[in-house]
């Protein structure tokens, strides 16, 4: 039989923001407004928590490590697929010239997302119980306990949540910049064209 007695695995709160993003996920695809800032959130949310989910039905017996990284893989995939469904759908499709970036900009930005990923990926490696309540005492307990009620038991699909949710747009972004630095090697810099534009005016 069901247990529904509190706190849940994942609790009412990424509950209620995974409604939202279906929402907006439903709503991108009915109105075929193809990849915008709250669909590419609504595909987020949508991923994180099906993430866990499935880490809480399967219960993998595998090390927390592991399991992080392999929802971090396979959520960055299903975001790249579902973002790929949107933009396939998109009512008009603009066209997108592109201009190669300066490579300190994207250098600096794959810096940026890979400290990201090893200081939050590291923490959880080297903390992997940090945040459970058995550790706190009185009020910090008891303020603990209050918190489960809404987020979830400080456990792995609540790990894996927060995991996906913060770690899956930074290696988004890792593998955009190092795209961009690959395909755009040959072309025209970006700001090569206002300076033409500037000139000829």
């Amino acid at each position: 039989m069901l247990d529904l007695s509190f706190p849940w695995p994942i609790g009412p709160v990424p509950i209620a923001l995974t409604a939202w993003a279906t929402y907006g996920l439903y709503r991108a695809i009915l109105t075929r407004d193809g990849l915008t800032w709250v669909s590419a959130v609504s595909i987020l949310g949508v991923v994180a928590f099906l993430a866990a989910l499935n880490v809480h039905i399967a219960k993998p017996a595998f090390n927390l490590f592991f399991v992080i990284m392999l929802a971090q893989v396979l959520g960055t995939a299903a975001c790249f697929l579902l973002a790929k469904l949107l933009w396939s759908i998109k009512k008009t499709k603009p066209v997108q010239l592109l201009r190669r970036q300066a490579n300190r900009k994207l250098l600096s930005g794959i810096a940026g997302m890979a400290g990201f990923l090893l200081v939050m990926d590291g923490a959880f490696y080297l903390f992997p119980d940090a945040g459970k309540c058995e550790h706190f005492k009185d009020y910090m307990a008891d303020k603990c306990a209050a918190q489960e009620l809404f987020i979830g038991i400080h456990d792995l699909p609540l790990v894996i949540y927060f995991c996906v949710l913060l770690g899956v747009p930074a290696l988004v972004a890792l593998i955009l910049f190092v795209w961009l630095m690959i395909t755009t090697a040959g072309l025209p810099m970006a700001d090569e064209s206002n300076t033409e534009g500037g000139v000829g005016a």
